[in-house]
């Protein structure tokens, strides 16, 4: 499998736990795909705060359909690869920045955001 196909399915893979992580509003299922150094600052009080922000404008999701791959960058030295998704939710669609990068063969979250 090359690396691009193998990142396209980590990426839909660890969507679809945050989407899960999101609509439960489990923190630990949110934060387990990110390095630990990368959550500095990111306390659960915050997620609780957000998520609940984001059910109340977003409603909960639906589902989701991949758009496209953005440009990569890096970060730290190491390429960071990111996916667009549209995210399906009660009240809107919206779309999804998802990030990750490969490193010591284990794949990362590095950003994920909802607009």
């Amino acid at each position: 499998m090359s690396d691009s196909a193998e990142a396209f399915q980590m990426s839909e893979k660890y969507l679809k736990e945050m989407l899960e992580a999101d609509d439960t509003a489990n923190f630990e299922l949110y934060t387990k795909r990110f390095e630990r150094r990368y959550l500095e600052g990111f306390t659960r009080e915050r997620f609780t705060n957000d998520i609940r922000h984001m059910h109340e404008r977003n409603g909960m999701n639906t589902g989701c359909e991949f758009l496209c791959t953005l440009r990569s960058g890096s970060l730290d030295g190491v390429e960071v690869l990111r996916f667009a998704w549209k995210g399906i939710y009660e009240k809107r669609d919206a779309l999804i920045d998802l990030g990750i990068y490969k490193k010591d063969g284990n794949w990362y979250v590095i950003n994920s955001a909802v607009y």
